[in-house]
């Protein structure tokens, strides 16, 4: 008989697989494949200091930079080097990157704002002049922006609503207007506004609207993405001026701003080889990818890659903007990746960081050849040394090692029973034994660390963790050191009788991304729900059956400990600071009662962590039932707090139960604005956008046209923002001030040719 066949079964999002070419031969010869799994180990156990690797010893880890490279950054000396690369990578099978198929032409499709139109003049000189008090984006990190759909100057209300981007004077509250509307062809995602300048983000979808011939699309399919960057001058308000109009091969991922610079990442899976650098348009004009002394009119990045097996090719710019000096030279670096899923920026570097996860068939069909390579015969091992001298643009190593394994079946085949069945035990001995010494390499976090100085982009190191990282919030840096909170997930193998829990890690690395300090095995079951790091200390909300709050205490960094941990019903998507000992969380219900935990409406926590010890909860609130939705459940910057104020808002659809359990009908869509007195949340009011439940139509973001999306003060005034309208409400009675009206009569796209 053949090898033994391995069930492959795996829970988590898994991202970085074999190539397409691999999977389906491997198919045809497995049922299906498995992977790793990790043992358990006592909760809360404190870092081994003799011991700080993960990885298990010399033997293992040099298996694993066999299979999956050291992952060690490398870098081409120049654009043919690069091209030369990935043309004897070709073989891998990423379908993504072309050959020989030239797109030139395509920047010409770069569609830049269209003039502004002016709505009637307003005297700004009212004597009350531009407000100081006002909120600004929730970020995690201060003084690091985050782009956003919407933004205030203090007296200018800046917002994204469909193909527009709305300019409109909202302070004093009493008479505010549009002033401005600038228009795109192309859908606007994010801005900044900073010191007169708009920043203005997109991708350019108008590709996808012209006929084939037009778009020399490459294949039915596959296009070159292209984002835009929009630089706007504010000074005059009621006619913004364009003053950067570039565009940029691949999809906007994430940005920063800080300082004078916009730090953005993009992504672009669908390059050529032949031409490999990612174009780049200034007003419409291809910048040179070569710069001359003193040359600004270019782009001309360092050019990394890394030591791993490329199952997929993911080309990463990360560029610097200079948003002040419309004639500074564009900064940055290209990254060769398999893939990138978090984004984390402090005021001195940027965070990228993927999941890597090993193949158990992998593991099998290398100890599968130790077993057997001494037995074969010659010419079975000249084969095989044929097979490893080939040239990888001929045969890349997954490739390789299925060709092994082919030879390596078709011996085991020949064998008698006896010696099959001796066979296949030693090789389960040995998986087995395998997967103990990698138990906790099966899902790893891999950060890179590039210092952001000014708009100069400096590569520094790499790290890995065990685990994989929910998102933004479960990454931090503070005092040289960069902490990290990861899941490690459930995942089930045929070289071990149960099915390993899921469980949970914190990490502490130094500014080499080395660890230093490391809590494992926490809430065994659970994944994490959110994270806050706070200083000396880090909130973990976890969930399965209940909302279990660990208070973490990170002042030595080389022993992290458990100081508390408190369990209530439900779980909480977002942790907020109230002040320094205490947090507000914000979430859903859940009821536990019985064998399945079914979530029910928005909640609202106040945690007392004065005593880190003995977390306590002083208040909570729900809102609707099963259904119940909410922006800020997913996205921070929907989120508006301020302890001085008084003053939380939150933007919600609020559900009444339906039938068993199901969901039932809206009953309030608008933001519900909140007090904290004496520890407890007070509801202040209500303030709809719906029109007393008027149907809208729906956005592309999921949500609907008169759902609130967002709100901000400036003064004494709350304003809350969908498509439809800005509201101005006055703090604290929120008696309404003024009513905007922005693109009520319009659905779905506003598209300007």
């Amino acid at each position: 008989m053949a090898i033994c066949q391995i069930a492959y079964k795996i829970m988590g999002n898994f991202k970085n697989f074999k190539t397409l070419v691999l999977i389906l031969v491997v198919v045809a010869v497995l049922a299906s494949f498995a992977v790793l799994k990790i043992k358990q180990f006592k909760n809360n156990k404190p870092a081994d200091q003799n011991n700080i690797s993960i990885n298990a010893n010399d033997a293992n880890r040099n298996l694993i930079e066999k299979l999956y490279g050291s992952g060690e950054v490398k870098k081409f000396a120049d654009a043919s080097e690069l091209k030369t690369f990935l043309e004897s990578q070709a073989s891998q099978g990423n379908y993504s990157v072309r050959s020989g198929l030239a797109v030139k032409g395509m920047g010409e499709m770069a569609v830049s704002g269209s003039v502004p139109t002016a709505a009637p003049a307003v005297d700004s000189a009212n004597g009350q002049g531009v407000s100081t008090d006002y909120s600004k984006t929730n970020v995690q990190v201060e003084g690091v922006d985050e782009a956003d759909i919407i933004k205030t100057d203090g007296e200018y209300i800046y917002a994204v609503v469909h193909n527009v981007v709305f300019v409109i004077k909202a302070y004093p509250a009493d008479t505010a207007q549009v002033v401005a509307k600038i228009k795109f062809d192309s859908r606007p995602q994010e801005i900044y506004v900073e010191n007169n300048r708009l920043v203005v983000f997109g991708s350019n979808d108008q590709i996808y609207a012209r006929p084939m011939a037009e778009t020399k699309m490459i294949a039915p399919g596959y296009y070159n993405n292209k984002t835009f960057v929009k630089v706007f001058d504010l000074a005059d308000k009621q006619n913004p001026q364009l003053v950067k109009d570039l565009q940029f091969d691949g999809n906007y991922f994430n940005s920063r701003l800080i300082g004078d610079y916009v730090y953005v990442v993009l992504n672009n899976y669908n390059f050529n080889v032949d031409s490999p650098l990612p174009q780049v348009l200034d007003g419409g004009q291809a910048l040179d990818t070569k710069c001359a002394a003193g040359a600004v009119k270019c782009f001309e990045p360092d050019i990394y890659y890394f030591d791993i097996p490329y199952d997929n090719y993911q080309m990463t710019t990360v560029a610097s903007i200079n948003i002040k000096d419309s004639a500074a030279k564009i900064g940055g670096d290209l990254y060769l990746m398999n893939s990138s899923q978090n984004f984390y920026v402090s005021p001195e570097n940027l965070y990228i960081s993927y999941t890597r996860y090993i193949n158990e068939y992998d593991i099998q069909m290398e100890l599968a050849r130790e077993i057997v390579i001494s037995r074969l015969s010659d010419s079975d091992r000249a084969r095989i040394m044929k097979i490893d001298a080939a040239d990888e643009f001929i045969l890349s190593k997954s490739e390789k090692r299925y060709k092994v394994q082919q030879i390596i079946d078709r011996y085991v085949m020949n064998l008698s029973s006896a010696d099959q069945d001796a066979y296949q035990k030693e090789l389960t001995e040995k998986m087995k034994q395998k997967y103990a010494d990698l138990k906790r390499q099966i899902e790893t976090t891999v950060v890179y660390k590039i210092t952001a100085q000014n708009g100069e982009l400096t590569y520094q190191s790499k790290g890995e963790v065990p685990g994989s990282v929910l998102n933004q919030f479960s990454m931090d840096e503070s005092n040289g050191y960069f902490r990290i909170a990861t899941t490690y997930n459930q995942i089930w193998s045929n070289f071990q009788e149960n099915v390993t829990q899921s469980y949970n890690n914190i990490y502490v690395l130094n500014s080499s991304l080395q660890t230093v300090g490391k809590i494992e095995d926490l809430a065994t079951g659970e994944r994490i729900y959110s994270a806050r790091f706070m200083g000396d200390r880090l909130y973990l909300v976890t969930f399965k059956r209940t909302d279990p709050l660990f208070v973490v205490d990170l002042s030595n960094p080389q022993s992290p400990q458990v100081a508390g941990e408190l369990k209530v019903p439900g779980f909480s998507t977002y942790l907020h600071p109230y002040d320094q000992n205490t947090m507000i969380g914000f979430g859903k219900d859940a009821d536990d009662s019985g064998e399945v935990v079914k979530t029910k409406g928005l909640k609202l926590a106040l945690f007392d962590v004065s005593d880190i010890k003995n977390p306590k909860v002083l208040d909570t609130y729900v809102m609707g039932d099963m259904g119940s939705d909410s922006v800020a459940l997913y996205d921070h910057k929907a989120f508006l707090f301020s302890k001085e104020k008084n003053v939380l808002s939150l933007p919600v659809t609020l559900r009444q139960s339906g039938p068993n359990n199901s969901w039932g009908d809206v009953y309030f869509s608008g933001a519900l604005v909140f007090q904290i007195n004496a520890n407890k949340f007070v509801l202040a009011g209500k303030i709809d956008h719906s029109d007393g439940g008027q149907k809208s139509a729906s956005d592309y973001s999921g949500y609907y046209d008169n759902n609130v999306l967002r709100s901000l003060y400036i003064n004494d005034q709350l304003y809350t923002f969908s498509n439809w309208y800005l509201k101005a409400n006055r703090l604290p009675d929120l008696k309404e001030t003024k009513k905007v009206e922005l693109d009520k009569n319009s659905s779905g796209f506003v598209i300007i040719n």
